[in-house]
């Protein structure tokens, strides 16, 4: 933050200390007072909204264990943990053509799906930069299979088995 500076505006009005370093590139990233008064109500509700996200994704993970076709995606290991924002489901044996027709039949029944991430060689900016996707077989590997699923505070447990169920229904009937 601060452009890499070693001081805000504020110290370098403080008496004469107006002086100030770079000490490495960086942004300027301010945010305004109404977003940075929302981000702390935010910060008061994260606890809360964690438990509920991973409540919500240990569920999943539990309901698809059991099938063949499931992947299931590192939500924990010895050093870091998942914010659970994601439930990115993998589908194993499926490509590309086949996980946008199970995302299809998922909005059909009223399910909601996403792709996180497309990998970076195949937005038009990259390509023009001349970056292949044939150069990257890892990262479509991992974009070809994956949907993501609804994780979001409110959703019921109602919604929740409409998800499970669908998926579950959809995925066996496309393979």
């Amino acid at each position: 933050s601060l452009h890499g500076q070693t001081k805000d505006a504020l110290a370098k009005t403080q008496g004469g200390s107006w002086r100030y370093d770079i000490i490495e590139p960086g942004f300027k990233c301010n945010l305004t007072d109404i977003q940075a008064a929302i981000g702390l109500v935010e910060f008061d509700r994260y606890e809360e909204s964690l438990t509920k996200r991973k409540t919500i994704c240990n569920r999943y993970h539990e309901e698809f264990q059991s099938e063949s076709w499931y992947s299931a995606p590192l939500l924990k290991d010895d050093h870091r943990e998942t914010s659970y924002h994601l439930f990115q489901l993998r589908v194993n044996g499926i490509d590309e053509a086949t996980r946008d027709k199970v995302m299809s039949e998922l909005r059909e029944v009223g399910v909601s799906t996403n792709v996180h991430f497309q990998p970076i060689p195949m937005l038009s900016y990259y390509k023009n930069m001349g970056y292949n996707m044939e150069d990257y077989p890892n990262a479509f590997a991992m974009y070809q299979n994956e949907i993501s699923l609804p994780v979001y505070y409110d959703i019921s447990d109602e919604q929740q088995d409409h998800v499970i169920t669908s998926v579950k229904r959809i995925v066996r009937q496309c393979l």
